[in-house]
C-alpha cells in the first residue's frame, strides 16, 4: 500500500471520527452573546441588509455596548438564518462544522509543507496528519465550535490558515491571493491581522533561513529586509484595513476595553491566565463557558510569578530551537502561540480575564511545537523502531488512543453544551464565585418553574455582581412570577438605574407595564429602548402590539362615546369625547368637539383648556394662549390652563428661535 493511499484511508477515517465526535452538537442551541448577536438582532434577518453590515457594526449586535465592525461574521448568521428559515440552530452549527473540516484539510497541508521546509524526511505526512488529527478534535477546540457567535475565532482562523496555504504555493502566491483571504479574516475578526507577524516570522524562519547569530548582529541583514519586502504587501494592506475599521467603521458606542482595570494588572493577571490555557491544552479537564479569573494586582503573587517563569522558559525552548533548521517549527509553534494570545493577553484589558474559546488559533502553535518534538524524538530512535515490531505498532497505537481520547471528550462537552441548564451548572461548580454563572444557571431553574431554586442562585450572584442589570431584570421576572409585584417592580427599576445602555432593561420592564395595564408607560419605555437599539426584534415587536393595543383601546373608546354623544349631546359627554380623541392624536376632532360642547354651555372653561391643548399640537400657539386665557377668564384657579399657556408660550419661543 503506497503512502498516499495510506494518507487516503487515514484522511477519510478522520472525516468519519470527526464527524461523529461532533454528532451530537448539532441541535445545541444559542448562548451567552448569541442572544444579542443573532437571536434579538433583528438585521440578520433579512439578508437583503448584507451591506449595512459592512458600513459599520451598529448592525452586530442589539447591545450597543457589544456592538463589533465584524461584518463577515454578521453577513455568516443572516445567511444561515436564511438557510434555515428562521432561528434554527442545526445550519448554524452546520455551516461553521463544515468550515472547520476544511481548516484541518488545509491545516494538513500546511504542515506538511512547513515540515518538509524544515527537515524532509518521509513521516512527514504522518506528522502532520496526527498534528491536523490532534488539533481537530481536541477537546478544549469544542467550546468555540458549540459557541455560535465564536465563528469570529473559527472562521478567522480559517481565513490565515487559508492565506498561509495560499501563501506557500508559487502560483497563487504571484497573483496575491493569499491577500484576498487575509482580507475576509480582518473583516471577519479585527484580530486577524496577528496573520502579518507570523507570515513574516515563517517567511524569516523557512525560506530566509536566517540563523540566531545573523539575526542578533544583523549580520544577515539582506535575507531580514528580503523577508520585510516579502511580507510587505501584507504589512502595508492590514495596517491600513485596521487604521480604517479603527478609524472610521467602528461605532462610537463601542467600548474595546475595560476602562476598571490598569493595563498593567490586566498583563500580570494574563500571565496566570496563560498558564490555564497550557493546561487546558495537555489536559483539558478545567473547560468553562465562562472562566472566572479575578484581576491579579501585585506581580510578586505567586500565580504572576509562576506565569511568568512559564513564559520565559518557552521563550529560552524557542531561542534554543530556532538555532537549528530541523528543530525551527518548535521555536515558530511556540512564538505563533504568543504571537495569537497577544490580542487578548497584552495591554488591552477585556472584560473576560479568561476566555476559552480564545485558544482556537494559539492552539495551532501549540499543536505544530509539541507534536514535532516528538515527532524529531521518533525519527531519532528511527532504527531502532525499524528493529522492534512491538514499539514500530505502539507509535500509532498511542497516537490514536490520544486522538479518540479528545474525540470522546469532546462527544461529552458537547453534551454539556446541549442545554442552558447543563452549560450554566458546569460553570458554577468550576466557578463558583462567577456571579454571571449563578445568574444563568438560576435563570435555567427558572424557566422551569423552580422558583425557589432560582432565587437561591440570583441571591448568591448578586454578592459577586451586585449591579448587574441582567441579574436585576431575571429578579423582577422571578419575583413577579412568585405574585410579588411591587418587589418586581423595584428590581426592573434597579437594572433600568444599573444598565441605562442595556435595551434588555426596557424591553422587560416595558413588558411588565404593559401586563400590568399601563400601557402609556410602557410605550414611552419601550420607545427609548427602540432609540438605543434600533435592531432590537423583541422591542420592535413588543412596541408594535402595545402601539396597536392602545390605538384599538381608543378607537374603541371613541366609538362608544360618539354614539353615547349622539343619544345625549350634552357638554359633558363631548368634553369626554374630545378627551378620547385628544388621547388619539385626532387633534382637529378634538377641536370640532369642544366647538359642540361651548354651544351648548358657552362659559366651560374645560373645553377651552382642552382646545387650549389641541393647538399646541397644531403648532397653532396664538389661537391656544387665546383658547387658554379664555379658560383663566371664566375660572382664574385653573391651574392646568394656566400650564397650558406657559407650554404654548415656550414653543413659541423655540419656534422663532
Amino acid at each position: 500500500m503506497t503512502r498516499n493511499t495510506k494518507l487516503i484511508i487515514a484522511g477519510c477515517l478522520f472525516l468519519v471520527v470527526i464527524t461523529l465526535a461532533y454528532s451530537n452538537h448539532f441541535s445545541n442551541g444559542f448562548y451567552f452573546d448569541d442572544s444579542h448577536t443573532i437571536v434579538s438582532n433583528s438585521y440578520i434577518r433579512d439578508i437583503g441588509n448584507i451591506p449595512l453590515f459592512f458600513k459599520d457594526g451598529s448592525t452586530s449586535s442589539s447591545l450597543p455596548a457589544n456592538q463589533a465592525y465584524r461584518p463577515v461574521v454578521t453577513t455568516l448568521n443572516a445567511i444561515d438564518y436564511w438557510i434555515g428559515g428562521g432561528l434554527e440552530s442545526f445550519y448554524f452549527h452546520l455551516s461553521i462544522f463544515i468550515c472547520y473540516a476544511i481548516q484541518s484539510i488545509l491545516m494538513f497541508f500546511l504542515f506538511k509543507n512547513l515540515l518538509n521546509l524544515s527537515y524532509a524526511h518521509r513521516w512527514n505526512p504522518y506528522t502532520a496528519f496526527f498534528m491536523t488529527a490532534f488539533y481537530a478534535l481536541h477537546t478544549a477546540n469544542a467550546e468555540t465550535i458549540n459557541y455560535v457567535i465564536a465563528r469570529s475565532d473559527s472562521f478567522s482562523t480559517l481565513c490565515i490558515i487559508a492565506s498561509l496555504f495560499l501563501y506557500q504555493i508559487q502560483r497563487t502566491r504571484k497573483y496575491y491571493l493569499y491577500l484576498l483571504t487575509m482580507i475576509i479574516g480582518i473583516y471577519t475578526k479585527q484580530t486577524g491581522v496577528v496573520f502579518v507577524p507570523i507570515l513574516f516570522l515563517y517567511i524569516l524562519f523557512f525560506e530566509e533561513k536566517v540563523s540566531l547569530k545573523g539575526l542578533m548582529t544583523l549580520k544577515e541583514k539582506k535575507n531580514i529586509f528580503n523577508a520585510f519586502v516579502k511580507s510587505a504587501p501584507a504589512i502595508l494592506l492590514a495596517a491600513f484595513l485596521f487604521l480604517l475599521n479603527q478609524l472610521y467603521l467602528t461605532p462610537g458606542t463601542t467600548v474595546s476595553s475595560n476602562v476598571t482595570v490598569s493595563r498593567f494588572d490586566y498583563l500580570i493577571t494574563q500571565s496566570f491566565v496563560i498558564t490555564h490555557y497550557i493546561g487546558n491544552f495537555f489536559l483539558p479537564a478545567r473547560l468553562s463557558a465562562d472562566p472566572d479569573f479575578k484581576i491579579i494586582t501585585s506581580i510578586t503573587d505567586l500565580r504572576v510569578i509562576g506565569g511568568l517563569s512559564v513564559i520565559v522558559a518557552m521563550l529560552a525552548i524557542a531561542v534554543f530551537t530556532f538555532r537549528n533548521m530541523k528543530t525551527r517549527p518548535v521555536s515558530f509553534g511556540i512564538l505563533w502561540f504568543i504571537i495569537a494570545l497577544a490580542p487578548t493577553s497584552s495591554l488591552i484589558p477585556l472584560y473576560q480575564m479568561a476566555n476559552d474559546h480564545r485558544t482556537f488559533f494559539p492552539y495551532i502553535g501549540l499543536v505544530l511545537s509539541v507534536c514535532w518534538s516528538f515527532g524529531l524524538l521518533l525519527i531519532k530512535y528511527e532504527d531502532v523502531l525499524k528493529r522492534n515490531f512491538a514499539l514500530r505498532l505502539l507509535c500509532p497505537f498511542l497516537a490514536a488512543l490520544i486522538i479518540l481520547a479528545h474525540a470522546y471528550g469532546t462527544y461529552q462537552r458537547n453534551k454539556v453544551w446541549s442545554s442552558g441548564e447543563s452549560l450554566w451548572y458546569d460553570v458554577t461548580v468550576k466557578s463558583p464565585a462567577n456571579g454571571r454563572g449563578l445568574m444563568n444557571y438560576g435563570l435555567s431553574q427558572m424557566e422551569r418553574g423552580r422558583y425557589e431554586i432560582a432565587l437561591q442562585y440570583y441571591e448568591k450572584a448578586l454578592v459577586y455582581v451586585p449591579y448587574y442589570s441582567f441579574l436585576h431584570i431575571n429578579l423582577g421576572i422571578l419575583k413577579n412570577a412568585m405574585g410579588k409585584p411591587d418587589e418586581a417592580e423595584n428590581y426592573f427599576k434597579n437594572a433600568l438605574n444599573y444598565g441605562r445602555e442595556n435595551p434588555g432593561s426596557y424591553y422587560y420592564y416595558g413588558k411588565w407595564l404593559n401586563e400590568k395595564k399601563r400601557g402609556k408607560e410602557a410605550k414611552r419605555l419601550l420607545e427609548k429602548g427602540i432609540e438605543i437599539s434600533p435592531g432590537h426584534v423583541k422591542i420592535r415587536k413588543l412596541l408594535d402590539i402595545v402601539t396597536l393595543s392602545e390605538t384599538d383601546s381608543v378607537n374603541a373608546r371613541i366609538n362608544a362615546l360618539v354614539e353615547n354623544a349622539k343619544e345625549r349631546p350634552t357638554a359633558e359627554n363631548y368634553l369626554e369625547l374630545s378627551l378620547s380623541y385628544y388621547e388619539g392624536e385626532f387633534y382637529e376632532n378634538c377641536l370640532n368637539t369642544c366647538m359642540r360642547a361651548l354651544a351648548i354651555k358657552p362659559d366651560y372653561a374645560l373645553a377651552y383648556n382642552n382646545m387650549c391643548s389641541a393647538y399646541i399640537h397644531l403648532g397653532q400657539y396664538d389661537k391656544a394662549i387665546a383658547a387658554g386665557k379664555r379658560a383663566l377668564e371664566i375660572s382664574p384657579d385653573f391651574e392646568r390652563a394656566r400650564n397650558n399657556i406657559k407650554w404654548a408660550q415656550q414653543e413659541m419661543k423655540k419656534e422663532n428661535l
